[in-house]
């Protein structure tokens, strides 16, 4: 008799992921990789309202958020703020990476001419989201910007269609998919200042308030709307 083989099973967001204890007071999770020119970054990085810490990997640098930004509600979401900061053209490509109100979040920057992020949503028990007014980004763009093998389009699309996982689980495994570093980073984002040539950076604060400067009437007229306290 002649044993029969199956297919081995595919691996879905848990086996890619690395494993380790939750955190029962988690750090905000954010993690962007850039591809850049490195004064390009440094300038980025020093202009940034949210604490950082920039370690080099290989042809990427990554700056993982460490803590809480400094900046007044309602823009007081670390995580968010980075997100949806652009890069400039000459320190991307680039690739974000984020957990935000119970969702993995992914952010990419590609091409010279686009100057805000392209986005994917992903939420628990739900699959990817669209979200109205975002600027979406499909597989095929981020496995262009990691510049991972094109063979692995159709391994994250499967992966994006899981439903049974915890948004950095999630994170961690289109990180490990797309050949990416940073998984554990955004498992622990302490790790980082342990790294070989992590910097550390501290935001400043006239960068703080130019920023709280920028979007204050927004925030006056929302307050006038109803929209906050």
């Amino acid at each position: 008799m002649t044993p029969t083989s199956e297919p081995a099973p595919r691996p879905t967001a848990s086996s890619r992921a690395p494993s380790g204890p939750v955190d029962p007071d988690p750090l905000p999770r954010g993690l962007v990789l850039l591809r850049g020119a490195r004064e390009e970054i440094d300038e980025w990085v020093a202009r940034a309202v949210v604490p950082l810490v920039v370690v080099p990997a290989g042809r990427w640098r990554l700056a993982v958020l460490s803590g809480p930004t400094s900046v007044a509600p309602p823009y007081d979401d670390g995580a968010l703020l980075l997100a949806g900061r652009p890069v400039t053209p000459k320190a991307g490509p680039s690739l974000g990476f984020f957990e935000i109100d119970g969702r993995a979040v992914i952010t990419v920057q590609g091409a010279a001419r686009r100057r805000t992020p392209a986005w994917v949503v992903w939420e628990p028990d739900v699959g990817l989201l669209r979200p109205p007014g975002l600027d979406l980004a499909g597989p095929a763009e981020l496995v262009r910007v990691a510049g991972a093998a094109g063979s692995v389009r159709d391994e994250l699309v499967d992966l994006l269609h899981e439903t049974r996982s915890r948004p950095v689980t999630m994170l961690q495994a289109v990180l490990a998919t797309l050949d990416l570093p940073g998984a554990r980073l955004l498992g622990d984002p302490r790790l980082a200042a342990g790294m070989d040539g992590a910097v550390r950076h501290e935001p400043q604060g006239r960068e703080v308030l130019r920023f709280e400067d920028s979007v204050a009437d927004s925030v006056r007229l929302r307050r006038e709307l109803g929209a906050l306290p």
